[in-house]
């Protein structure tokens, strides 16, 4: 009975790791350019590499593979991944800057149109 659960928690991981990229992947056809786009494609990969991480943990528990390439591969994944949603994270960043209401790097013309 244990065991059940074990595999049932098991496989939610990968299952919600898999839904994310794909409503990410969806989302991102609507930003064709731009900072967004940016932002959506390192979480994206970020998101992918993660999800290898994970499925090559399950491979090393699984078939027990400790010390071996797919253990390796499973840390080259999570830095990888950890990368690409430091870029997300730092582009969101760019743009708060620009976007902040208390901004001192708003650009001339958005001043003036909130003066307005």
């Amino acid at each position: 009975m244990i065991d059940i659960l074990f595999s049932l928690l098991a496989s939610v991981g990968p299952i919600l790791g898999f839904a994310a990229v794909l409503l990410l992947s969806h989302s991102n056809i609507k930003f064709t350019k731009g900072e967004l786009q940016k932002i959506i494609d390192n979480f994206v990969l970020g998101t992918i590499l993660m999800f290898s991480a994970m499925f090559a943990q399950f491979q090393v528990e699984f078939f027990n593979l400790a010390r071996t390439l797919i253990d390796v591969l499973k840390y080259i994944f999570i830095i990888y991944g950890f990368i690409f949603y430091l870029l997300a994270s730092y582009e969101i960043h760019k743009l708060s800057k620009v976007l902040g209401f208390a901004s001192k790097e708003m650009p001339e013309k958005l001043k003036k149109i909130l003066k307005s």
